[in-house]
């Protein structure tokens, strides 16, 4: 006796698939992991993001600023600090995505007044702030601090494949 497997289709993949996202959430186009309990240090978080396959989140656009901040707002996330890869640790006062090399160039989503090396010259890392539950910008800070951070998967790839 021959069986044929008639897949069910869903989201573009066969339903009998085992591909899964996890533990990745899809944002807009993006996917990301937002640590929820732990707190690292920005170095720590950095190596932890590598360690799934991803790098600390660098907001190359506007519209990827506001739907991450978004998702944090309505998940009720937007209360506490969030590591993301910027900073200027190779030339102070410049301020790039660690993951990525390029200038931050949103200045729009710097917190009002940042980046400004506070914390005695010794501020490097960029870190998501909020304040009363909605999103204020970036803030630099040291490096050393224990935040949560969001890591950012890159895009997945597309495979083909025949059944038979």
């Amino acid at each position: 006796m021959t069986y044929e497997i008639t897949p069910i289709i869903k989201d573009g993949l066969p339903g009998f698939t085992n591909i899964t996202t996890a533990p990745f959430l899809k944002i807009g186009e993006g996917y990301y992991y937002i640590e929820t309990n732990l707190k690292k240090n920005w170095f720590e978080a950095h190596e932890t993001c590598r360690r799934i396959g991803a790098e600390l989140i660098a907001f190359e656009t506007i519209e990827e600023w506001k739907l991450v901040n978004q998702y944090l707002a309505d998940m009720k996330m937007d209360d506490v600090l969030y590591w993301t890869s910027g900073n200027d640790l190779a030339n102070d006062g410049q301020h790039v995505w660690f993951s990525n090399g390029l200038n931050i160039t949103l200045d729009e989503i710097w917190y009002p007044g940042e980046p400004n090396n506070g914390v005695g010259g010794s501020a490097h890392c960029d870190v998501m702030c909020f304040s009363n539950g909605g999103p204020t910008g970036l803030n630099d800070t040291y490096c050393y601090n224990m935040m949560r951070y969001i890591c950012e998967a890159p895009q997945p790839k597309t495979a083909a494949f025949i059944v038979w």
